[in-house]
């Protein structure tokens, strides 16, 4: 494959899960349009959207027939839509990308996913340097190491938080071939995980490499608008994800039980100081989605361990003073 024509006969199914992404679905759509690589369907999954999102999609459909729209029948919650819009991609499809509504791919985005993911077939999952509103992430790769990195090596690093490759969902492509080798294919997101995305990238980062193109291919929208800007502020899901996470991959990693038992204190404290400001309904979000319960054992060091901390720093401010 050049910069310039396609010799790949790689066929991308790109995933554009909505529900009343008006506002910036035309952008989107618009983006996905502009490839240079075209090669692809664009599967536009509405899910029962009450503003214009299926007029701008039938605009797109009616001038390009590899847009595709499935309306859902029901209203879905974020985890089903996304696996229906998955169980629609085309039979042939060797690669699959899902675009929020509200984020938008630079055009050369599909070309270099699979310029190196066909170059590099133990790749599973490919990333990029990503436009962040105004910023640039995922730039924690040594060039000089690339294109190529161990999958388990990458989930190992993200889960102790020295670098963020995966990024928000914009930023991947997924083989498709590795993708069919998780448990419940189609559905391969769960409700149950509230980032369901990440937790994607880290099940296909335990079952291949990841590629990476050193290059920015990606935007994404940071607005406040979004369900998951504003419920990720209002009870900090980071911590339990990283709690979920870290449980989940223990079998692989060991090592990371001591890891693991420091954080749970630092969820029990966050719980603690929860209950203290009365914050029900955070306390209950949590007692919703985590997986293992913090034991009152956890509870009592994490108390003892802030008491002691809080103390000693006491003491030795004292003797300076």
């Amino acid at each position: 494959m050049s910069d310039s024509g396609e010799v790949s006969k790689s066929f991308v199914s790109v995933i554009v899960p909505v529900y009343n992404g008006g506002k910036y679905l035309a952008e989107c759509l618009d983006s996905i349009k502009k490839q240079t690589y075209t090669n692809y369907e664009c599967i536009i999954n509405n899910n029962q959207s009450t503003d214009n999102t299926l007029l701008i999609a039938e605009e797109f459909a009616k001038k390009d027939d590899r847009f595709i729209i499935h309306n859902n029948q029901e209203f879905e919650g974020q985890a089903e839509n996304w696996n229906i819009a998955i169980s629609k991609i085309s039979g042939k499809s060797n690669y699959v990308k899902i675009i929020p509504a509200d984020d938008w791919i630079f055009p050369d985005y599909l070309l270099r996913m699979v310029k190196l993911m066909d170059k590099y077939p133990q790749t599973g999952i490919c990333s990029s340097y990503r436009l962040d509103e105004r910023k640039i992430r995922c730039d924690g790769l040594d060039y000089y190491n690339g294109p190529v990195f161990s999958g388990k090596k990458i989930l190992y690093e993200q889960l102790l938080q020295k670098i963020e490759i995966t990024g928000s969902v914009n930023t991947l492509m997924f083989r498709n071939s590795v993708l069919q080798k998780l448990p419940g294919y189609p559905k391969i997101f769960d409700s149950k995980s509230y980032h369901i995305d990440t937790m994607l990238a880290y099940e296909v980062l335990k079952l291949s490499d990841l590629g990476f193109v050193f290059q920015v291919l990606s935007f994404t929208r940071r607005h406040n608008e979004t369900l998951t800007s504003k419920v990720s502020e209002k009870y900090n899901t980071s911590i339990f994800f990283k709690d979920f996470a870290i449980s989940e991959s223990l079998p692989i990693f060991p090592e990371l039980r001591q890891y693991y038992s420091k954080h749970r204190m630092n969820y029990a404290w966050f719980l603690i100081k929860r209950w203290l400001a009365r914050d029900k309904e955070c306390l209950k979000w949590h007692k919703r989605f985590l997986i293992q319960p913090i034991r009152p054992s956890e509870y009592a060091k994490s108390i003892f361990y802030r008491l002691f901390f809080s103390n000693r720093m006491s003491k030795n401010n004292n003797k300076k003073s």
